[in-house]
């Protein structure tokens, strides 16, 4: 390859030979002929080679410009030339830099051939240190932290992201036995597997404790290195930190069951989001919904989720006690208040002081019990039964009722006033059937729950039990399929649960449904054809997509009109 050679010398016939020489070659040629002009030269172009005479300007000066014009231009090859070769001359130009030491007189093919390998040599170091260069900044980049030994073990390279596991630059040359980071070693101990076996060793998602003693979850993956050869030459190991990954993943799985709610429906997914919204205000909540759909654990879930979740959490079915009793447990009473109030009694109100009050079914409450926690929550005080002296409390309220309290209202049975302190803000809980694709994971929660509970092995449910359940009505919610399941693991021994042994009221239910109403969404011809048509005439997956076995599937299909 052509280049730009810069010759330094005084005797103008030697200039001349090497310039007509080169230029032949296809080179750029540039002359000085004194140290001051070579100097000058140097510092306006990059040359690849530069042509030195020891003797320039009849003394050592070439020495000079040799350590001169290596401090420079560092990628220049310098050639040192002299008519009076010396041991000790070529032995400090080469201990300054030289590339190589070229003796008068010399012909034509002699400078073409040093020419040529100095050239050459300086595209090779430029490259390696551009490759250098390049995995440098790959290096410094790439997020994971990447290791490398030699056979010996010994530490021979890490990357910016390796000082988190604990190593550092100083560590470089010792062996991996010898070093401290602070964590467990699971890399090291796949980096000396690797060495010995030459096979790729892979550890995931582990537990990783390095700079700082922070926890990290990681996954290592330690790879052989060969050289030109196919010989080994130690092996390197990445490490990736997957902790944000790990922790998306269980936020996910988590998300599915919510606190103690299960539920992976849209529906279900906007609750979750808006119950971690009133988590940590004051205001009261009015849970809304059918019996059963599970309003307690909405309730204990925004106790548990919020600032109060240290403080008591205290609940109270409103339905379950007489008004008398009710207003005891409410508010509490005092010595004497009462037949048999024998000793002071502290009300769930004070109890919960702190903390949270669940009042269940707080639309069967009377309306003198109503115009008491209108006062409660209007004034933040109670009087216990028998009392007069007020009580200041610091109590969340979080109500709930299956009714529906506008109704209630219009009919003139509930308090406006309390109403709409009631319901500073609403949560709605779907009913079951309007969240039908939770089913198998209800299904399988309560599966796991009872099996352990009754030492079952019940691990699933038929096809056909499955889709029974989809076209059930669930008039009990979530409530009615625990005691289902609970029903099928006590009288079930296999790990499939059967029609058989689900109670006969369930399809007594079903069989009604079918004879006074029009047959399950799961059966008309429109969506076993819209199920074909998701799943491109593919019969099995269309079954799979009603829930049905594909022999119900079948079944059904020869049911329809042609």
């Amino acid at each position: 390859m052509p280049g730009r050679i810069l010759i330094v010398d005084d005797e103008i016939p030697v200039t001349r030979l090497i310039s007509t020489v080169l230029g032949n070659d296809g080179h750029r040629v540039d002359v000085a002929h004194s140290c001051h002009d070579a100097l000058t030269l140097i510092g306006q172009y990059p040359y690849d080679v530069i042509f030195i005479d020891i003797k320039l300007d009849r003394d050592q000066g070439g020495l000079a410009l040799l350590k001169t014009a290596t401090t420079i231009t560092p990628t220049s090859r310098v050639i040192m030339m002299t008519g009076y070769p010396d041991v000790a001359t070529a032995t400090e130009a080469i201990r300054y830099g030289a590339f190589d030491y070229l003796c008068k007189p010399f012909d034509s093919l002699q400078i073409s051939s040093i020419t040529r390998h100095a050239i050459e040599n300086r595209r090779l170091q430029l490259e390696r240190e551009q490759f250098r260069a390049n995995l440098e900044a790959i290096n410094r980049s790439i997020s994971d932290a990447i290791i490398m030994v030699d056979q010996r073990l010994q530490l021979q390279h890490l990357n910016d992201a390796a000082l988190q596991c604990g190593y550092n630059a100083a560590q470089l040359g010792q062996p991996l036995d010898q070093l401290s980071t602070g964590c467990l070693g699971s890399c090291r101990m796949a980096l000396a597997e690797t060495v010995r076996t030459g096979r790729r060793q892979e550890l995931k998602r582990i537990e990783c404790r390095g700079n700082g003693n922070l926890t990290r979850i990681v996954s290592v993956i330690a790879t052989p290195t060969t050289s030109e050869d196919g010989d080994r030459t130690g092996a390197v190991a990445v490490i990736r930190d997957e902790t944000r990954i790990d922790a998306l993943e269980r936020q996910l799985q988590q998300r599915s069951r919510f606190h103690t709610i299960i539920g992976h429906a849209p529906v279900m997914q906007q609750l979750f989001t808006r119950i971690e919204a009133l988590a940590d205000v004051t205001s009261t909540v009015l849970i809304c919904g059918e019996s059963g759909t599970g309003k307690e654990l909405v309730a204990q879930a925004l106790h548990e989720c919020g600032a109060r979740k240290q403080k008591p959490f205290v609940k109270l079915n409103c339905s379950a006690l007489s008004e008398g009793l009710l207003e005891s447990e409410l508010f509490g009473h005092v010595r004497g208040a009462f037949t048999g109030a024998i000793k002071d009694k502290q009300g769930r109100f004070q109890k919960a002081h702190g903390g949270t009050i669940f009042l269940d079914e707080i639309g069967d409450i009377s309306p003198a019990l109503q115009i008491r926690l209108l006062r409660v929550l209007q004034e933040r005080e109670i009087e216990r039964v028998g009392d007069t002296t007020p009580i200041k409390i610091d109590v969340r309220v979080i109500a709930a009722t299956h009714r529906n309290l506008q109704d209630k209202v219009r009919r003139g049975e509930f308090r406006q006033d309390l109403y709409y302190r009631l319901n500073v803000v609403r949560l709605d809980v779907p009913p079951l059937r309007e969240r039908l694709e939770d089913l198998p994971l209800l299904v399988e929660h309560f599966l796991h729950y009872f099996s352990r509970k009754f030492n079952r092995i019940c691990s699933s449910m038929s096809d056909d039990v499955l889709a029974a359940l989809r076209s059930h009505p669930w008039p009990g919610n979530v409530r009615e399929l625990e005691h289902l399941v609970e029903h099928a693991c006590i009288l079930t021994q296999d790990s499939i649960i059967t029609s058989e042994a689900l109670p006969a009221e369930f399809f007594n239910i079903a069989r009604q449904r079918r004879n006074s109403g029009p047959a399950p969404r799961t059966r008309p011809a429109l969506n076993l054809q819209e199920a074909l048509l998701q799943a491109q005439g593919n019969r099995t997956e269309a079954a799979k997509l009603l829930g049905i076995s594909r022999r119900t599937f079948y079944r059904w299909l020869e049911q329809q009109p042609d």
